[in-house]
């Protein structure tokens, strides 16, 4: 519970600061954060030093490939939420892309997941798999709920 508070309070500082702080601080915060992350997650899922260190290969190059999904996928709704101004006739065919790209996107997504489920089952038992694959989730949710301003989640968390 302390780690999940921890986390969320640096999301919360780190949200205000990145807009405030040049692009070298934001990466110490989101460093600071997996950081964290990390070290309980090797004591909870009883990783040693290689596996952990695997892990955070794993993990380096999903989150640079999500944040370009990401970035691609903000794109495409900026370019849809163009198309479907009031009072401006959208173009079918624009929309249409726009719609399979989305589409195409959330699939390039679920392959990253199933790629980065195969990388770690070479190193990790399947219940190590799941502790990794829950505390991250978990995490996710905090970072999005404090974006969202809806403040951390109630009731226990285990992280």
């Amino acid at each position: 519970m302390r780690f999940v508070m921890s986390v969320v309070l640096c999301a919360l500082v780190a949200g205000p600061l990145a807009a405030q702080e040049p692009p070298g601080r934001r990466q110490v915060l989101r460093e600071q954060v997996m950081a964290r992350f990390l070290g309980n997650l090797q004591t909870q899922a009883g990783l040693s030093e290689e596996q952990l260190d695997r892990v955070k290969s794993t993990f380096r190059d999903g989150v640079e490939a999500r944040s370009a999904l990401s970035e691609q996928e903000r794109e495409i709704w900026r370019a849809l939420e163009g198309q479907m101004r009031p009072g401006v006739a959208a173009d079918a065919d624009s929309v249409e892309q726009l719609l399979e790209n989305v589409l195409r996107l959330r699939e390039e997504r679920a392959e990253l997941d199933r790629a980065e489920q195969e990388a770690f089952a070479e190193f990790l038992t399947p219940v190590q798999r799941a502790q990794v694959m829950m505390s991250w989730h978990r995490l996710q949710m905090q970072i999005e709920r404090v974006r969202g301003g809806r403040g951390p989640m109630p009731g226990p968390v285990r992280d």
